[in-house]
């Protein structure tokens, strides 16, 4: 009877389920993680990762043949766990603060940065121009150094770009700062038209970059997933997935 026990105890020990569903070794997975900001990530009902951000990790990860872990987290807790090395890869828009904890393994889009505001604004669309004014950014998100350090500007953090659209459109924001390809799919999600607004482009050419973290548990990986975005850009891939049209809802 003991011995029937034992054997039962040891066939449940090494049964998959015993361990999870997941049996494939840490070091061959990307570890990555990805901003809770729309469109670029965000987590369908179901839980899922989704988003722009969410499929470039799916392509990366099938391009280099690795399993992919993928969290999304808010943007403050994504730059303090990637910066402790709690996950192995991101995307960001290029920042001097990441200079200190992680390297480029390229870049993997290029976006302007807006200022927008209401159509009947009649004044120049520039930082000194909007000074005292109420303008909208996404929390977190780096839009270069000029609005990093501009103390005369009153800074309203929202959550995502839907709801400082919404804020201008009450009179509750004065302008709102951008990346061009979140303020199009936003406007694209809400059906609106670009012509509602007055916008004007703050500075070229942001990078974003996929970034590894210099306490990455899995840094062997770094040629791969780095061949696997030179790929992605040499097929086009990289340009259709980041200005094709928007198939889902604001989230």
């Amino acid at each position: 009877m003991a011995f029937r026990f034992i054997c039962a105890l040891l066939l449940a020990l090494c049964t998959p389920t015993a361990f999870g569903d997941d049996q494939t070794p840490e070091a061959e997975k990307l570890l990555f993680m990805t901003a809770d900001v729309w469109p670029w990530g965000y987590l369908e009902d179901n839980g899922a990762p989704a988003g722009l951000l969410s499929v470039l990790a799916e392509r990366l990860a099938q391009e280099a043949d690795l399993q992919l872990d993928n969290r999304v987290l808010p943007h403050q807790r994504l730059l303090s766990k990637f910066k402790h090395g709690e996950a192995d890869y991101t995307v960001l828009f290029e920042n001097p603060y990441l200079d200190e904890f992680a390297d480029s393994l390229g870049v993997v889009l290029s976006s302007d940065i807006l200022l927008v505001t209401d159509k009947d604004y009649s004044g120049k669309l520039t930082l000194a121009a909007l000074q005292g004014k109420r303008v909208g950014y996404i929390s977190g998100t780096y839009y270069g150094e000029a609005f990093e350090q501009n103390d005369s500007l009153t800074k309203i953090p929202v959550y995502n770009l839907d709801q400082a659209i919404e804020m201008l459109q009450l009179d509750r924001l004065d302008a709102l700062i951008s990346s061009d390809i979140v303020f199009h799919h936003s406007l694209k999600a809400r059906e609106l038209q670009p012509d509602v607004f007055r916008y004007a482009v703050h500075t070229r050419g942001h990078a974003a970059h996929l970034y590894i973290s210099r306490q990455a548990s899995n840094r062997q990986l770094a040629p791969r997933i780095q061949a696997a975005l030179a790929q992605l850009d040499k097929s086009g891939e990289l340009r259709r997935l980041f200005h094709s049209e928007v198939r889902s809802s604001t989230h």
